[in-house]
């Protein structure tokens, strides 16, 4: 076919709009290959941090959970967090799903931009949250509908251990969304139905504090099945300072009560200056006892937990890349079934000062974040013990239900 002269100028057009596009493309590539060989790990870090000061005025828009686009999970949607490993048994899953997950995700905003994110699926954390979804909710789709808010997370470098107003207030309107999204999954989705509290990171950061303020010696504490809060320093002065009803989980079968640990290589120290929230406002912490629930026993004992009680590790592959982050793009990867479960992986053991111990994971899916020079498995906190959580998540929904006969 011969096209006409409109037709060609409107094909010219694209072409040079594609080839600008193309070349804008290069030259932030190659700016910021230039900056790293001229300036290293400064430059890099400078364009990725938030700005001095945090600007009320030129935050994010907030969410509209009104809208399906401000969940980054929902039982109506399609998502990752629906997917079950291959083989998993689900002949103990409980078929009508009587109990609510309301997710709290992890950190995945690096910057560059403000001190929170703007929630823009075409960012680069959107991906993080891919395999958040994938790698953590997912373990609780055998017991509960997961209902998981996007929110206007924090930067991670408010998690950096100088002291300074900026990081609180990016906290503070981090934890405004996380607040605002559980009243409209209370009022709108939930309807009286028992829920657990999951979370992870930041996201435990911020579920501590709806815990204490919001669920504490109230009516919903007796609907709450329980809390798993995994991978932030849950201190232990905070079940004299925050919570007056809520405390830790102690065995298998409790319920209205805390799960958390974090998860290390044996010879780690606890370390680190971190931010927490208390009523009495925001608090430095560095060295204090913290909650260690072992996944495998589900006790706060210390006695090692032998990996035969090891039920399965799922590996589930990151895909989001560094250029990813200084490009502030989502690659778009969206996983579309898990990889089986590995039994037997590790066992676990709680220290004294709360650090949950594990197998050192070598030459494995689990070990390349085990190289950390203070051996920390964060980012496997949930993973690791995939099939363990997914089987007492379950175990702990029936316990629940007993108790109230």
């Amino acid at each position: 076919a011969v096209r006409s002269d409109k037709d060609m100028n409107r094909y010219e057009g694209e072409e040079r709009a594609l080839k600008k596009i193309i070349l804008w493309s290069l030259a932030i590539i190659v700016g910021l290959v230039v900056a790293v060989i001229l300036g290293g790990e400064k430059a890099v870090f400078a364009y990725l941090s938030p700005p001095k000061e945090f600007l009320q005025n030129q935050t994010p828009s907030p969410p509209d959970y009104t809208s399906y686009d401000f969940w980054v999970s929902l039982p109506e949607k399609q998502d990752t967090a629906d997917l079950v490993p291959p083989n998993i048994d689900q002949a103990s899953d409980l078929a009508d799903y009587p109990v609510d997950v309301f997710f709290v995700h992890s950190t995945g905003y690096f910057g560059p931009g403000g001190w929170n994110s703007t929630m823009s699926i075409d960012n680069s954390e959107a991906q993080s949250i891919e395999y958040m979804l994938s790698s953590m909710a997912s373990a609780f789709n055998g017991c509960c509908l997961i209902y998981a808010p996007h929110y206007r997370e924090a930067h991670i470098a408010s998690f950096f251990p100088d002291e300074n107003d900026e990081k609180f207030q990016a906290f503070d309107l981090a934890y405004q969304d996380v607040e605002a999204s559980f009243d409209y999954f209370l009022t709108h989705y939930n309807k009286e139905r028992p829920f657990i509290i999951v979370s992870h990171s930041q996201g435990t950061l911020h579920a501590q504090r709806l815990m204490s303020t919001r669920i504490d010696g109230t009516a919903l504490q007796k609907r709450m099945v329980a809390a798993y809060t995994l991978g932030y320093w849950f201190p232990m002065d905070m079940f004299d300072r925050n919570f007056e009803h809520i405390m830790p989980c102690t065995d298998a079968s409790d319920t209205q009560c805390i799960i958390s640990y974090d998860t290390y290589a044996d010879g780690s120290e606890q370390e680190g200056i971190r931010p927490h929230w208390y009523r009495s406002g925001w608090e430095m912490s560095q060295g204090k006892p913290t909650l260690c629930v072992n996944p495998l026993s589900w006790q706060r004992v210390t006695e090692q937990a032998d990996k035969n009680m090891h039920l399965g590790g799922l590996p589930v592959e990151f895909k989001r890349q560094p250029i990813d982050i200084l490009l502030s793009r989502n690659p778009g990867f969206i996983y579309k079934e898990l990889d089986p479960v590995k039994p037997m992986n590790s066992g676990a053991k709680c220290t004294e000062e709360g650090l949950l111990i594990v197998n050192p994971q070598q030459d494995n899916a689990f070990s390349n974040h085990g190289d950390n020079e203070n051996g920390s498995y964060h980012v496997f906190d949930f993973s690791l013990f995939y099939a363990n959580i997914r089987a007492n998540a379950i175990h702990r929904v029936n316990a629940y239900f007993q108790n109230q006969e």
